[in-house]
Formats: structure tokens, C-alpha cells, sequence
């Protein structure tokens, strides 16, 4: 993946390929902002869908999620990561207001801003799963377009399935069960 090239003055150039996680295309900038909207601390399941979105098309998924590891100092992938690592930790600080932001600015890696993001607002919380559970239950498609009233369920339902917090299983049943609970 990686490939050492000499210049005409001897200097041996490491390279990577554009399929490696570490590579960072000309046209990458810390200065984007990969979602279109910004994470005000509400609505977490809709910015962490548009991120797990954007950082795959990216090649940089990794960088989050553990699957590619920080090289060691003395690694020639070193430098590559470095900048790798601050460019989706500049994705992801854009990414929300300020606030957030300031409170992860300090943390060392792209993957600790994520850990913290996660751990923070995507830990189940009971009172938001119940508060949703009765807008569910409450909600009636009135004069309202079939489509409109399917898409507001629709994302009722995806946002209760992210904060569920009763009990898990390993033999599936109680996917379907919930699944078998979507009645619109």
C-alpha cells in the first residue's frame, strides 16, 4: 500500500495509494464540513447516520471506529496518519456548534472525539425512548399526505429504535418484535 521512490537528489519519498485509509486527496480540506446540517446535541441519530454516511465515501471510516490503527512514531505510515487523524477530527469538530466542538477540541484523536460524541449522546436514555413511544402513539395521519405521515412515523420509529433500552438478545427475536410493533 505504501511505496518508497527516490528523487533526483536521493531523497526516498514514501507514497501511498489512493485506496489506502491514510491517503488524503488533494481535494480533502480540515475546513469542510461533511454534513449538511450541524449537531446542536438533538436529533444525534440523524447527524451520526449522515457521518457514518460521509466518512466511508471518504475512505476514513476507520479512523473512528478502531479498524485502522495509529502506526507507531517510527512508522513511515506516521506522518500519513497524523495528518489523517486531524483532518477527520477537523471533519468532525465542523461537523457540530460550538459548543460541542470546544468541549472535544482538546482530545488527542479522531477516534476519542468520536468515542466522546457517542458515549455522550448516544447512550440510551429512558425518558426520551418513553417521550417517544407517546408521540408514536399520539400521532394520526389527519389531513395529512400519506407520504408526510409515513415518513414522520418512519423517523419516529428509526429515532426509538436507536435509543432502545430494554433488553437484548443474541437469536434475533426481539428485532422482530420490534419490527412487529411498527403499526402505522
Amino acid at each position: 500500500m505504501g511505496s518508497p521512490s527516490s528523487t533526483a537528489d536521493g531523497f526516498v519519498e514514501f507514497t501511498l495509494d489512493p485506496s489506502h485509509p491514510f491517503y488524503a486527496h488533494p481535494s480533502d480540506s480540515p475546513g469542510s464540513q461533511l454534513v449538511a446540517i450541524l449537531f446542536n446535541g438533538t436529533d444525534f441519530v440523524y447527524w451520526r447516520s449522515s457521518m457514518l454516511t460521509s466518512l466511508p465515501a471518504k475512505n476514513k471510516l476507520g479512523m473512528v471506529t478502531g479498524k485502522v490503527a495509529q502506526p507507531p512514531p517510527n512508522s513511515p505510515y506516521y506522518p500519513f496518519w497524523e495528518r489523517c487523524n486531524d483532518m477527520v477530527k477537523a471533519w468532525i469538530t465542523n461537523s457540530l456548534i460550538r459548543e460541542i466542538a470546544v468541549s472535544v477540541m482538546c482530545l488527542n484523536t479522531a477516534r476519542e472525539v468520536w468515542s466522546d460524541i457517542n458515549e455522550r449522546f448516544g447512550q440510551s436514555n429512558v425518558s426520551k425512548y418513553i417521550q417517544i413511544q407517546r408521540e408514536i402513539s399520539s400521532t394520526s395521519q389527519g389531513s395529512s399526505y400519506i407520504a408526510t405521515y409515513f415518513t414522520r412515523m418512519r423517523a419516529l420509529w428509526d429515532e426509538l429504535n436507536s435509543d432502545y433500552v430494554g433488553p437484548t438478545c443474541s437469536c434475533g427475536a426481539l428485532p422482530k418484535f420490534i419490527e412487529g410493533q411498527h403499526l402505522f
